[in-house]
């Protein structure tokens, strides 16, 4: 579950080009060939040995250049090679290199889903700004300690305690990367009394005049359904998928096969109402997950955002059309769909939720929404000053906003404007309760005209 994003910034050291030179130069050749290893991994190793004048990472590097200018010089010369990568490596990510060791402890016997979820070359970013960044460096520091820490709890759970940090890292780097100088954003220290987890300072221009906004954020990364029972049957489901794979290559066949099925939202054991094309179970199990984990208590210091992390419990992909209560899709001939996201904050009890037919004819009704949206839920009355929904979809990052428009708190002076200001800076998509934004999200003009033919008893073709 990688996001699509390299690992390297596309610039190319003499490291890298000796090493393709290599490759190109001795192909086919086992004593002299790498399968596995990635020029990448070596063009970023030897950038930051430049920059950051490290002594012995240039060193390290160094001694690399000097076997591929001779390898024939040197009897042992493909294990040399790649010890010293694997040295330069470590020393200079050795988080990236944790996490790598990780996914090499379930190589050929399952895959741990949280593992997936980490995007190696964030990772990699996040490593790099910990050597001039005091607040990354306490991140990678957390989730190193997590990692290498000795005890008795399952890899799974490390895991899972690791991406909560990585979690709040990747939030922090991806907002500043999107706002630049304009957003001055901090990690709180953690204290006793609840409170939110980041502080920031948003700069704009407003009628020729900065200005300056103020407020807080608070970030939950959600977790699959039933974590702590389903992340272990899961590993369980890999193994047997891996010995089934073994199987039929003992009995002789060329091309061995088997599926699975990745379903985060599914419950532990026979879950017999779990459908993965159901917009409602998705939406109710984000609604109820993000209810669960977001305190009021943290919501008190001044005006602060909700931000959900949905990297391991993802929402069906619509793209930015998730933002609508309902928007045309002209999948199978079209189909007015609910978005996820929108009703994830502003859903009403009851609301009748349509989804994308699995086949022609299968209709789109998904039933009535059993829980009402994170923002208007009665019982749960955050006093947040707005939904911010973290997210990849079809191979990039969303930050997604949603928030009432007509929001006030009178006690922090702070209405519809300023949480507009902030969701135009921090948001690639944003929408209000009342979709004040159909223009953008509701795709085709026909939604409203096909929904009120639904809604009346008219077919829906």
């Amino acid at each position: 579950m990688f996001a699509n994003i390299p690992i390297g910034d596309g610039t190319s050291t003499d490291l890298g080009t000796a090493f393709e030179q290599h490759l190109t130069a001795f192909r086919g050749q086992k004593d002299y060939a790498f399968a596995f290893l990635e020029k990448d991994w070596l063009d970023v190793i030897r950038q930051r040995a430049i920059r950051d004048q490290d002594e012995a990472l240039e060193s390290l590097t160094a001694e690399m250049l000097a076997l591929l200018a001779a390898p024939t010089a040197k009897s042992n010369f493909k294990q040399s090679f790649l010890d010293l990568y694997d040295r330069s490596r470590r020393h200079a990510y050795p988080l990236c290199a944790r996490l790598i060791d990780e996914h090499h402890l379930h190589s050929g016997i399952s895959r741990d889903y949280t593992l997936q979820c980490f995007d190696l070359g964030q990772m990699r970013r996040i490593e790099d700004e910990a050597h001039s960044d005091a607040t990354m460096r306490i991140f990678v520091k957390d989730m190193l300690k997590k990692l290498t820490t000795v005890t008795k709890q399952p890899r799974h759970e490390i895991y899972r305690q690791v991406f909560d940090v990585y979690s709040e890292a990747l939030v922090c780097r991806l907002l500043r990367e999107r706002c630049g100088t304009a957003l001055t954003i901090r990690k709180l220290t953690e204290t006793e009394d609840a409170g939110p987890d980041f502080a920031c300072d948003l700069r704009y221009v407003h009628a020729g005049k900065e200005q300056h906004l103020e407020f807080f954020i608070e970030v939950k990364s959600l977790d699959i359904a039933d974590a702590p029972q389903r992340l272990p049957e899961m590993l369980d489901e890999g193994m047997n998928l891996q010995i089934e794979l073994e199987r039929q290559v003992q009995e002789g066949r060329r091309v061995a096969m088997t599926e699975g099925e990745i379903a985060p939202h599914r419950r532990y054991g026979t879950d017999a109402t779990y459908d993965p094309w159901s917009v409602r179970k998705c939406i109710e199990t984000l609604i109820g997950k993000a209810a669960g984990n977001f305190k009021n208590a943290q919501f008190q210091r001044g005006p602060t955002f909700a931000l959900v992390n949905l990297l391991r419990l993802p929402p069906p992909s619509q793209g930015k059309y998730t933002l609508a209560p309902l928007f045309y899709d002209d999948y199978m001939g079209g189909a007015c769909v609910s978005g996820a996201l929108w009703h994830m904050a502003f859903g009403a009890f009851g609301a009748p939720i349509y989804r994308l037919p699995r086949f022609e004819g299968a209709g789109t009704d998904d039933g009535a929404l059993n829980r009402a949206g994170l923002l208007v839920d009665p019982n749960v009355k955050l006093r947040a000053a707005g939904l911010i929904v973290f997210h990849e979809d079809r191979g990039a990052y969303r930050f997604d906003g949603l928030y009432d428009a007509h929001w006030t708190d009178d006690e922090w002076d702070w209405s519809n404007l300023q949480v507009e200001e902030a969701m135009y800076a921090l948001c690639g998509d944003y929408n209000d309760r009342r979709n004040e934004n159909a223009h953008k999200y509701s795709r085709m003009h026909q939604a409203a005209s096909v929904m009120q033919n639904q809604t009346s008893g008219s077919p829906h073709e």
